[in-house]
C-alpha cells in the first residue's frame, strides 16, 4: 500500500495525535516515517531556534515511530511558503503519502495554520491524508 509516509508536525498536541495514527498506519502497512517541521520564516526568537525547535518537533515523531518499531527519518526545514515545502520534501523524499493533522494551534495562528493542509491537499500531487480527531487525554 504505503512504503514511504511524509508527517509534517507543527508541534501541536493534535499533530502529535496525528502522528501516533501515521505511526499506526506505517507499523500495519510496513511503510517508513518521515517526520517533517519547517521552522518559522522570520521567526522572532532567530532562524537558530526556530530550527532548534523544529527539530525537536520532529524528534518527537521520531520517537514515536522508533518506539513502535518502525523505521524513521526526521528532518526540519525553513522553506517557505509551508505548503510548498511539504510537498517539495514529500516529492524529494520519495514519499507515496502525507499524513497531517488538519490543523493544530489555536487563535489566530490557528487559522493560519488550518490553511497549511487545505493548500496541500488541493495542490499535492500525492496522496494526502488528514487526521481530524482530538488530541489524547496526556
Amino acid at each position: 500500500m504505503f512504503r514511504k509516509i511524509l508527517v509534517p508536525t507543527d508541534g501541536s498536541p493534535l499533530s502529535d495525535t496525528a502522528g501516533k495514527a501515521a505511526v499506526s498506519l506505517a507499523r500495519g502497512c510496513g511503510a517508513e516515517i518521515v517526520a517533517l517541521s519547517i521552522a518559522e520564516p522570520g521567526s522572532p526568537t532567530g532562524r537558530e531556534r526556530a530550527l532548534d525547535l523544529a527539530a525537536r518537533r520532529a524528534a518527537r515523531i521520531a520517537r514515536l515511530a522508533g518506539d513502535a518499531g518502525v523505521p524513521h527519518s526526521e528532518l526540519t526545514s525553513a522553506g517557505s511558503p509551508e505548503y510548498e515545502e511539504i510537498i517539495r520534501i514529500a516529492l524529494e523524499r520519495h514519499c507515496d503519502l502525507i499524513f497531517m493533522a488538519t490543523h493544530g494551534q489555536g487563535g489566530l495562528t490557528k487559522l493560519i495554520a488550518a490553511r497549511v493542509p487545505q493548500l496541500v491537499l488541493a495542490y499535492s500531487p500525492l496522496p494526502v491524508m488528514l487526521y481530524r480527531g482530538s488530541v489524547e487525554p496526556a
